[in-house]
Protein backbone atom coordinates (compact mmCIF):
# COMPACT_ATOMS: atom_id res chain seq x y z
CA UNK A 1 0.00 0.00 0.00
CA UNK A 2 1.28 3.47 -1.12
CA UNK A 3 0.41 5.93 1.94
CA UNK A 4 1.11 8.80 -0.01
CA UNK A 5 -0.71 8.03 -3.07
CA UNK A 6 -3.81 7.47 -1.50
CA UNK A 7 -3.55 10.52 1.29
CA UNK A 8 -3.20 12.88 -2.39
CA UNK A 9 -5.53 11.29 -3.94
CA UNK A 10 -7.93 11.53 -1.42
CA UNK A 11 -6.90 15.15 -0.81
CA UNK A 12 -7.35 16.35 -4.81
CA UNK A 13 -10.52 14.94 -4.44
CA UNK A 14 -12.07 17.19 -1.71
CA UNK A 15 -10.17 19.79 -3.18
CA UNK A 16 -11.36 19.87 -6.70
CA UNK A 17 -15.17 19.10 -5.04
CA UNK A 18 -14.62 22.37 -3.67
CA UNK A 19 -13.41 24.03 -6.90
CA UNK A 20 -10.06 24.69 -6.29
CA UNK A 21 -6.36 22.94 -7.86
CA UNK A 22 -4.22 21.36 -6.09
CA UNK A 23 -0.19 20.97 -6.77
CA UNK A 24 2.48 18.93 -5.23
CA UNK A 25 6.13 18.82 -5.17
CA UNK A 26 8.23 15.93 -3.61
CA UNK A 27 11.39 16.65 -2.89
CA UNK A 28 13.90 15.10 -0.46
CA UNK A 29 10.86 12.51 0.71
CA UNK A 30 8.76 15.38 2.25
CA UNK A 31 6.25 16.83 -0.06
CA UNK A 32 4.87 20.95 -0.53
CA UNK A 33 1.56 20.83 -1.40
CA UNK A 34 -0.63 23.95 -2.26
CA UNK A 35 -4.62 24.58 -2.85
CA UNK A 36 -4.74 27.37 -5.48
CA UNK A 37 -7.84 29.30 -6.68
CA UNK A 38 -7.60 30.53 -10.01
CA UNK A 39 -9.26 33.77 -11.76
CA UNK A 40 -11.18 33.60 -14.75
CA UNK A 41 -8.02 34.18 -16.77
CA UNK A 42 -6.67 30.80 -15.37
CA UNK A 43 -4.37 32.68 -13.22
CA UNK A 44 -3.18 31.94 -9.87
CA UNK A 45 -5.71 34.17 -7.59
CA UNK A 46 -4.60 32.90 -4.44
CA UNK A 47 -3.16 30.25 -2.33
CA UNK A 48 -5.72 29.57 0.60
CA UNK A 49 -3.46 26.68 2.03
CA UNK A 50 -0.50 25.24 1.46
CA UNK A 51 0.35 22.48 3.80
CA UNK A 52 4.13 20.44 4.26
CA UNK A 53 3.35 16.29 4.19
CA UNK A 54 5.97 13.78 6.04
CA UNK A 55 5.15 10.11 6.03
CA UNK A 56 6.66 7.57 7.47
CA UNK A 57 5.86 4.17 4.71
CA UNK A 58 6.71 2.06 7.05
CA UNK A 59 4.62 2.93 10.55
CA UNK A 60 1.91 4.36 8.41
CA UNK A 61 1.80 7.79 10.38
CA UNK A 62 2.40 11.11 9.11
CA UNK A 63 1.76 14.83 9.51
CA UNK A 64 0.87 17.72 8.06
CA UNK A 65 1.71 21.20 8.72
CA UNK A 66 -0.60 23.82 7.33
CA UNK A 67 0.32 27.32 6.54
CA UNK A 68 -1.55 30.24 5.65
CA UNK A 69 0.39 33.91 4.72
CA UNK A 70 0.32 34.36 7.70
CA UNK A 71 2.84 31.79 8.81
CA UNK A 72 1.44 28.23 10.32
CA UNK A 73 -1.66 27.69 11.05
CA UNK A 74 -1.77 24.12 12.22
CA UNK A 75 -0.65 20.84 12.93
CA UNK A 76 -2.04 17.04 12.26
CA UNK A 77 -0.98 13.39 12.62
CA UNK A 78 -2.07 10.46 10.93
CA UNK A 79 -2.36 6.94 11.25
CA UNK A 80 -3.14 4.90 8.60
CA UNK A 81 -4.88 2.19 10.79
CA UNK A 82 -7.21 4.70 12.40
CA UNK A 83 -9.54 5.88 9.81
CA UNK A 84 -10.89 8.96 11.84
CA UNK A 85 -7.15 10.97 11.63
CA UNK A 86 -7.85 10.56 8.24
CA UNK A 87 -11.20 11.79 7.62
CA UNK A 88 -9.85 14.71 10.01
CA UNK A 89 -7.30 15.90 7.78
CA UNK A 90 -9.73 15.90 5.03
CA UNK A 91 -12.33 17.80 7.34
CA UNK A 92 -9.54 20.13 8.13
CA UNK A 93 -9.21 21.34 4.73
CA UNK A 94 -12.42 21.21 3.65
CA UNK A 95 -13.31 23.60 6.61
CA UNK A 96 -10.14 25.97 5.63
CA UNK A 97 -11.84 25.79 1.98
CA UNK A 98 -15.52 26.10 2.84
CA UNK A 99 -14.59 28.88 4.79
CA UNK A 100 -16.54 32.28 4.07
CA UNK A 101 -14.47 34.52 2.49
CA UNK A 102 -13.90 38.57 4.16
CA UNK A 103 -14.55 41.44 1.78
CA UNK A 104 -16.71 39.65 -1.06
CA UNK A 105 -19.26 41.68 -2.48
CA UNK A 106 -20.78 45.11 -1.89
CA UNK A 107 -21.47 46.22 1.64
CA UNK A 108 -24.47 46.99 2.83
Amino acid sequence: MNIKKLLLSQIEKVVFDLRYDFLYEDEYGELLCQVIQRDSSGSIESTPISFHLRINEEKGTGQLIYYQAQGEMNRQSFDIENPDTILAVLTFITGVLGSPQKNVGPES
